[in-house]
């Protein structure tokens, strides 16, 4: 996992985060390496949420990817607002599965229907995860990451159902359609697979490529040199996923708002 050193930071050169353009360039490349090399990587993703402005581009993203339905959604973005002088200000926090090294959700259900893969993510045998099995999945994750599919689509009632709702789409490698009446997913649990079927292919996570303001990196932890390591030499990280044990693989930057040199991430977990 990262750890975070000052001494590191001091002799990397600072990295262009102004630029999301160049940051997808670098992760980009990084990627094709890792899959070309045939390595096996521990796939980490940070987020600096002092960059993330609520647009919700990555949500939406998201579902394009992987259609999930109006039970639940791989990605949200959470909205916190304050008043701590007489300039309200918002926090916008993007949330997925933290792909936990120990995951919650995998001891509260019979052994082969979750599994921790070696490059990290944390993978639903849908075959088998289904009804109450998938209700427990859902109810040990102490985030509300996962969600059990109830089948419905958004366009459902409406004069005539969309078709980008019922196609087919991969999902840990298999090959899936929510169509009424004909909907493999229905009572299965699902969350964020950090796009594992786009990596596959070499290509970054749909909520990292759309996110317009360069709040995430995507990458592999298992390389010194790569981004995410690089990003994270020498800033704090938010902790309070810490208490639950679960040794996350999305890292949250923690930084002091300007307002207040003791507000954190913290303001987010109460």
């Amino acid at each position: 996992m990262v750890q975070s050193s000052q001494a590191e930071a001091a002799t990397l050169p600072p990295v262009n985060t102004d630029s999301p353009g160049n940051l997808i360039s670098r992760m980009q490349a990084e990627l094709e390496q890792v899959v070309a090399g045939g390595s096996t990587p521990g796939w980490l993703m940070v987020v600096d949420t002092r960059k993330c402005i609520g647009c919700d581009a990555c949500s939406v993203a998201c579902r394009a990817e992987v259609p999930s339905g109006p039970a639940g959604a791989f990605r949200r973005v959470i909205q916190i607002r304050l008043t701590l002088t007489d300039r309200p200000i918002s926090i916008f926090k993007p949330f997925n599965c933290l792909q936990c090294d120990n995951p919650p959700c995998l001891r509260a259900v019979p052994a082969g229907m979750i599994r921790k893969r070696q490059d990290g993510i944390v993978e639903f045998d849908q075959t088998q995860l289904r009804n109450d099995f998938a209700q427990a999945a859902a109810a040990a994750c102490p985030f509300q990451a996962i969600h059990v599919d109830d089948g419905r689509n958004f366009t459902e009632g409406t004069p005539e159902p969309q078709a980008y709702e019922e196609r087919s789409f991969t999902e840990y490698g298999r090959i899936w359609r929510r169509k009424p009446g004909a909907n493999a997913l229905q009572h299965t649990a699902r969350k964020c697979t950090f796009c594992s079927h786009l990596l596959e292919q070499a290509i970054l996570p749909a909520c990292v490529t759309t996110c317009i303001g360069g709040a995430m990196y995507f990458g592999d932890g298992n390389d010194p040199s790569s981004l995410v390591n690089e990003v994270t030499l020498g800033r704090r990280r938010f902790a309070g996923h810490d208490a639950f044990g679960v040794q996350p693989r999305v890292i949250y930057l923690e930084e002091p708002m300007p307002e207040s040199n003791s507000l954190s991430c913290q303001i987010c977990h109460y």
